[in-house]
């Protein structure tokens, strides 16, 4: 661990590092042709935009991914240490490549598709886990995402001894890992799709979300912040369930607010929030993060202290 791991708690993150490359095109999009735009290149990934997030925000954090030693993992581990990030923990791998992630969105910052080449991540299995099992267990709270294989997840929840631990589901497919593991899960940000995959229940309006709440709950999930884009987000921790708008922004990247979200869902738990609060300062992270091209905001440092 890095020397501020070591002096004060601090917060374990686990999951994919990545290179962004990010294309936003200007005008109408054009299937199947050459469109004007901007391609922007920078560090991301699910877990390590998780763990920036928190660097900024003033959580100390130690981030446990798979990355190469290639250029790109090179890059990636020195910007993560250039925020005070532990990487010591990371695993390298001498055969495979950095991950990276490509995505297209339209003038508005939405989504339009992106292919991800994660193949290294595979690398972080339950024995490269076991070797840093000291490290995580010293931990004051686990951040998991659910790009980890099987074999990796399965290995955590198995060793979690009580750990409170936020899981961030990453996509619809990726969160049907999760399903096995709901009782051990201390709070879950999934949007509306991926909260009715895990309920099993069905997820076509936002006006679904409390009953996906409720199911949730019923499985074991202690904490719900369920994302729903324009709408806002709903959010329960069993005993009460509030409703809250999202803030006006002008809206230029969608891609890393459930990462910004999440952060600060954990930051807040760790400096001593009510969840309420927690859940105010998560949606003004989200709102910062989708103001700037970059998937991270250094605008979230603001959000640190909260008054």
């Amino acid at each position: 661990m890095n020397k501020h791991t070591e002096s004060s708690g601090f917060v374990a993150v686990i999951g994919a590092a990545n290179i962004d490359l990010t294309g936003t095109i200007k005008g109408q999009a054009v299937d199947g042709d050459s469109n004007p735009g901007e391609v922007t290149v920078s560090a991301g990934g699910v877990a390590r935009n998780i763990a920036e997030n928190l660097a900024h925000l003033g959580t100390n954090c130690e981030l446990v991914t798979a990355i190469a030693n290639d250029v790109w993992g090179t890059q990636l581990t020195e910007k993560c240490e250039s925020l005070k990030i532990g990487m010591l923990n990371s695993f390298v791998s001498e055969t495979q490549r950095t991950s990276t992630y490509l995505s297209v969105h339209d003038k508005q910052g939405e989504l339009i598709t992106a292919i991800n080449d994660m193949a290294v991540l595979d690398s972080l299995d339950a024995k490269v886990l076991a070797k840093r099992i000291a490290c995580l267990t010293k931990a004051n709270a686990w951040v998991i995402d659910a790009n980890l294989s099987d074999d990796a997840l399965s290995f955590l929840f198995e060793n979690y001894a009580g750990m409170k631990i936020w899981v961030d589901p990453v996509s619809t497919i990726k969160a049907q890992r999760l399903i096995p593991y709901l009782s051990k899960i201390h709070c879950l940000t999934p949007n509306l799709q991926e909260a009715g995959i895990l309920a099993g229940l069905p997820a076509g309006d936002s006006l679904d979300a409390p009953a996906l709440a409720q199911k949730l709950h019923e499985k074991g999930v202690k904490q719900l912040l369920i994302t729903l884009g324009e709408k806002g987000a709903f959010t329960s921790d069993g005993v009460s369930s509030v409703w809250l708008p999202a803030k006006p922004v002008a809206v230029k990247n969608v891609t890393g607010c459930g990462d910004a979200a999440i952060a600060a869902l954990v930051h807040g738990a760790t400096s001593g929030l009510n969840w309420r609060a927690s859940c105010e300062l998560a949606m003004s992270a989200a709102a910062l993060t989708a103001s700037t091209i970059q998937t991270n905001s250094p605008l979230l440092s603001t959000l640190g202290n909260p008054a």
